[in-house]
């Protein structure tokens, strides 16, 4: 019987520290979370840095194409005219193919390497600045955790933060080219030295 009152007793006291720790929580515990879908379409300054890499990638499909026009063209001249050619000359254009195949390649891999360099470096400066004001609005305003939307299955929406982020986001890239474009004060100009001016030679006595 002693062992069963204990046992109560200790289930007790655990359900009262679950309930004042549930409590505690209700009480103090402050959450958030960010849309990263809506801070996509609302951001003027990922959108600009998107627009930017779609405009790389652009550059560099055309730059291919061009490169494959050109060994395309050779290619069919020579399948043409290859018959009617003398052997050096046709010879020297199976060359010319077999580097422009080779420049392609190379080109086609160069590209690739430098579009994933750039998408990774936007990245890394992405989560690096994000991170900074997600950061900076939690101490602020006291949240205990700030989430990515993606993560919850269900949240109300006075917890999004989202437009707060944009705004922030958006205008710290304003300060940066206000800053980069800011003038530097002109150095001072040295002052004129000023030659003193020469003794004038002593007259001379008779």
């Amino acid at each position: 019987m002693k062992k069963v009152f204990i046992a109560l007793v200790l289930s007790v006291a655990a359900f009262l520290v679950v309930a004042s720790v549930h409590d505690c929580l209700a009480q103090t515990a402050k959450f958030a979370f960010v849309d990263f879908q809506k801070f996509a379409a609302k951001s003027k300054r990922a959108q600009n840095q998107q627009q930017k890499f779609a405009q790389m990638v652009d550059g560099k499909r055309v730059a291919l194409e061009n490169k494959k026009k050109e060994m395309d063209t050779l290619n069919e001249q020579l399948q043409k005219q290859g018959p009617m050619l003398k052997e050096e000359t046709r010879n020297e254009k199976i060359k010319q193919l077999g580097i422009k195949e080779m420049e392609l390649k190379l080109a086609e891999k160069e590209a690739q390497n430098s579009l994933q360099n750039e998408q990774r470096e936007q990245q890394e400066i992405f989560r690096r600045d994000i991170t900074k004001i997600i950061n900076q609005i939690r101490a602020q305003k006291s949240y205990t955790l700030i989430f990515d939307s993606a993560a919850l299955l269900s949240a109300d929406d006075s917890l999004d933060i989202t437009d707060e982020v944009v705004q922030l986001y958006d205008a710290s890239d304003d300060d940066a080219k206000t800053g980069a474009a800011k003038p530097k004060p002109a150095a001072p100009s040295a002052a004129p030295t000023q030659t003193p001016a020469k003794p004038k030679a002593p007259a001379s006595t008779k």
